[in-house]
């Protein structure tokens, strides 16, 4: 009789933390979902602004070297990261898996893909935009405002704090 109403007591407290838990999650990835993205890129770049078209060239392959003729390395989130999700919602105007596509799609048929470092979070990131001249990323504007080590770009001509910026 009491471990029935142990494991009653249980079960009621693990649905009671999910029903706590799952709200949280939600709404911390639309939080993310509606933030805008600043581009950066590491600090002796000498790139002040970037097109969106650009930017769109980068990430499909199109456009494989800066100006300066140094190598674009993109720097992006995993699939299910909230962050790389909206990147590509705002500038490519797809999803994951669509993007996905299209990179292997690009390569089975002997076209330029970019080249792609995937890393886990904005912190990691801006450390390795830092250390990796040509490297390039999407991030929260914060963090990057946050780090002397990167130089955040103009999209478009505008800063992530002013209105009419692209990626918001």
């Amino acid at each position: 009789m009491a471990s029935q109403h142990n494991l009653r007591v249980l079960l009621l407290g693990l649905a009671v933390s999910l029903l706590v838990v799952i709200p949280v999650v939600a709404l911390a990835e639309d939080e993310v979902a509606s933030q805008p993205l600043a581009v950066i890129v590491h600090k002796s770049s000498p790139v002040e602004s970037i097109a969106i078209s650009d930017l769109r060239k980068m990430l499909t392959g199109a456009l494989r070297t800066w100006p300066d003729s140094t190598t674009v390395v993109l720097v992006q989130q995993p699939d299910t990261s909230p962050s790389q999700k909206r990147m590509l919602q705002l500038v490519l105007k797809t999803n994951p898996a669509a993007y996905n596509r299209s990179l292997l799609r690009a390569q089975f048929q002997g076209g330029q893909v970019p080249t792609i470092k995937v890393i886990n979070s904005d912190t990691n990131a801006i450390a390795f935009v830092w250390n990796v001249p040509g490297a390039l990323s999407l991030v929260d504007p914060t963090m990057a405002a946050a780090s002397s080590h990167v130089k955040v770009l103009k999209v478009d001509g505008k800063l992530p704090s002013e209105p009419g910026y692209a990626l918001r």
